[in-house]
Protein backbone atom coordinates (compact mmCIF):
# COMPACT_ATOMS: atom_id res chain seq x y z
CA UNK A 1 0.00 0.00 0.00
CA UNK A 2 1.30 3.31 -1.36
CA UNK A 3 0.49 6.57 2.00
CA UNK A 4 0.57 9.79 0.82
CA UNK A 5 1.77 11.73 3.95
CA UNK A 6 0.12 13.58 5.60
CA UNK A 7 -3.07 12.72 5.80
CA UNK A 8 -6.50 13.22 8.41
CA UNK A 9 -8.55 11.03 9.92
CA UNK A 10 -11.20 13.13 11.76
CA UNK A 11 -14.42 11.39 14.23
CA UNK A 12 -17.03 13.07 16.06
CA UNK A 13 -18.59 11.09 18.74
CA UNK A 14 -20.74 11.26 21.70
CA UNK A 15 -19.49 12.52 24.95
CA UNK A 16 -19.45 9.12 26.19
CA UNK A 17 -16.54 6.85 27.62
CA UNK A 18 -17.69 3.89 26.24
CA UNK A 19 -16.63 5.12 22.89
CA UNK A 20 -12.97 5.50 23.78
CA UNK A 21 -12.06 1.79 23.50
CA UNK A 22 -12.76 2.04 19.85
CA UNK A 23 -11.40 5.08 19.06
CA UNK A 24 -7.91 4.69 20.16
CA UNK A 25 -7.96 1.26 18.57
CA UNK A 26 -8.77 2.78 15.23
CA UNK A 27 -5.90 5.12 15.39
CA UNK A 28 -3.42 2.24 16.53
CA UNK A 29 -4.03 0.19 13.68
CA UNK A 30 -4.03 3.57 11.62
CA UNK A 31 -0.57 3.52 13.00
CA UNK A 32 0.70 0.66 12.29
CA UNK A 33 -0.74 0.28 8.85
CA UNK A 34 1.38 3.83 8.05
CA UNK A 35 4.65 2.07 9.30
CA UNK A 36 5.24 3.05 13.02
CA UNK A 37 6.26 0.53 15.44
CA UNK A 38 3.50 -1.51 17.80
CA UNK A 39 5.53 0.29 20.84
CA UNK A 40 4.60 3.91 19.07
CA UNK A 41 1.06 2.79 18.18
CA UNK A 42 0.30 1.51 21.72
CA UNK A 43 1.87 4.81 23.38
CA UNK A 44 -0.06 6.64 20.89
CA UNK A 45 -3.21 5.00 21.72
CA UNK A 46 -2.52 5.54 25.76
CA UNK A 47 -2.35 9.94 24.43
CA UNK A 48 -5.71 9.33 22.43
CA UNK A 49 -7.34 7.43 25.52
CA UNK A 50 -6.36 9.74 28.03
CA UNK A 51 -7.01 13.18 25.83
CA UNK A 52 -10.54 11.95 25.03
CA UNK A 53 -11.17 11.00 28.62
CA UNK A 54 -10.40 14.09 29.67
CA UNK A 55 -12.24 16.02 27.08
CA UNK A 56 -15.31 13.90 27.54
CA UNK A 57 -14.77 14.20 32.20
CA UNK A 58 -14.17 18.14 31.81
CA UNK A 59 -14.95 19.49 28.96
CA UNK A 60 -18.50 18.02 28.10
CA UNK A 61 -21.88 19.38 29.54
CA UNK A 62 -22.21 16.23 31.99
CA UNK A 63 -25.58 14.20 30.93
CA UNK A 64 -25.95 16.01 27.80
CA UNK A 65 -26.87 13.55 25.22
CA UNK A 66 -26.34 16.62 22.55
CA UNK A 67 -22.68 16.72 23.68
CA UNK A 68 -19.59 15.91 20.97
CA UNK A 69 -16.17 15.07 20.84
CA UNK A 70 -14.13 15.89 17.91
CA UNK A 71 -10.91 13.82 17.46
CA UNK A 72 -8.79 14.79 14.70
CA UNK A 73 -5.37 12.66 14.07
CA UNK A 74 -2.43 14.04 11.18
CA UNK A 75 -0.22 11.25 10.30
CA UNK A 76 3.27 12.21 9.15
CA UNK A 77 5.80 10.24 7.79
CA UNK A 78 8.19 11.65 11.18
CA UNK A 79 5.44 12.13 13.63
CA UNK A 80 1.54 11.90 15.02
CA UNK A 81 -0.50 14.72 15.65
CA UNK A 82 -4.16 14.51 17.68
CA UNK A 83 -6.34 17.09 18.77
CA UNK A 84 -9.42 16.50 20.61
CA UNK A 85 -12.29 19.29 20.85
CA UNK A 86 -15.54 18.99 22.97
CA UNK A 87 -18.61 20.87 22.86
CA UNK A 88 -18.07 22.68 25.37
CA UNK A 89 -18.40 22.36 29.16
CA UNK A 90 -19.77 24.31 32.45
CA UNK A 91 -17.39 26.76 34.17
CA UNK A 92 -16.42 24.18 37.12
CA UNK A 93 -15.42 21.80 34.15
CA UNK A 94 -13.13 23.76 32.39
CA UNK A 95 -11.48 25.11 35.28
CA UNK A 96 -10.90 21.42 36.20
CA UNK A 97 -9.37 20.70 32.89
CA UNK A 98 -7.12 23.52 33.19
CA UNK A 99 -5.69 22.23 36.36
CA UNK A 100 -5.36 18.92 35.38
CA UNK A 101 -3.63 20.54 32.54
CA UNK A 102 -1.44 22.62 35.26
CA UNK A 103 -1.17 19.24 37.35
CA UNK A 104 0.29 17.36 34.59
CA UNK A 105 3.57 19.58 35.00
CA UNK A 106 4.16 19.06 39.03
CA UNK A 107 2.10 15.77 39.38
CA UNK A 108 4.78 12.70 40.55
CA UNK A 109 4.44 9.87 38.70
CA UNK A 110 3.72 7.51 41.72
CA UNK A 111 0.56 9.77 42.46
CA UNK A 112 -1.99 8.05 40.64
CA UNK A 113 -4.85 9.90 42.48
CA UNK A 114 -3.59 12.81 41.08
CA UNK A 115 -6.03 15.13 39.09
CA UNK A 116 -4.33 15.09 35.70
CA UNK A 117 -2.85 11.58 35.84
CA UNK A 118 -3.68 10.72 32.61
CA UNK A 119 -2.45 13.93 31.27
CA UNK A 120 1.00 13.89 32.96
CA UNK A 121 1.93 10.19 31.00
CA UNK A 122 0.70 11.82 27.75
CA UNK A 123 3.35 15.09 28.71
CA UNK A 124 5.99 11.97 29.43
CA UNK A 125 4.73 10.62 26.15
CA UNK A 126 4.84 13.11 24.11
CA UNK A 127 6.69 15.98 22.26
CA UNK A 128 4.17 18.83 22.68
CA UNK A 129 0.90 19.10 24.77
CA UNK A 130 -1.12 22.49 24.24
CA UNK A 131 -4.79 23.02 25.48
CA UNK A 132 -6.73 26.11 24.37
CA UNK A 133 -10.28 27.39 25.50
CA UNK A 134 -12.28 29.41 23.42
CA UNK A 135 -14.59 32.40 24.91
CA UNK A 136 -17.47 29.84 24.68
CA UNK A 137 -15.57 26.83 26.96
CA UNK A 138 -14.79 24.77 24.00
CA UNK A 139 -11.64 22.91 24.89
CA UNK A 140 -8.90 21.72 23.01
CA UNK A 141 -5.85 19.72 23.70
CA UNK A 142 -2.99 19.27 20.57
CA UNK A 143 -0.59 16.80 21.27
CA UNK A 144 2.75 16.12 18.93
CA UNK A 145 4.40 12.61 19.26
CA UNK A 146 7.96 11.72 17.22
CA UNK A 147 8.70 9.19 15.95
CA UNK A 148 11.43 7.27 18.36
CA UNK A 149 13.25 6.18 15.41
CA UNK A 150 13.60 9.18 12.83
CA UNK A 151 15.79 6.76 10.39
CA UNK A 152 12.75 4.40 9.85
CA UNK A 153 10.29 6.66 8.53
CA UNK A 154 8.49 6.16 5.29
Amino acid sequence: MDIKYPYTVKVRLPSDLEVIPPVRKLISEMLVVSGFSAKFAFRSEIIVDAICNNAISYGSAAGDTESEIEVCCIVYGDRFEVTVKDSGGSVANVERLKEAVRAAGRAPLEDFESPGMGLEIVRLLSETMELSVDENNLTSIHVVRKREDASSAP
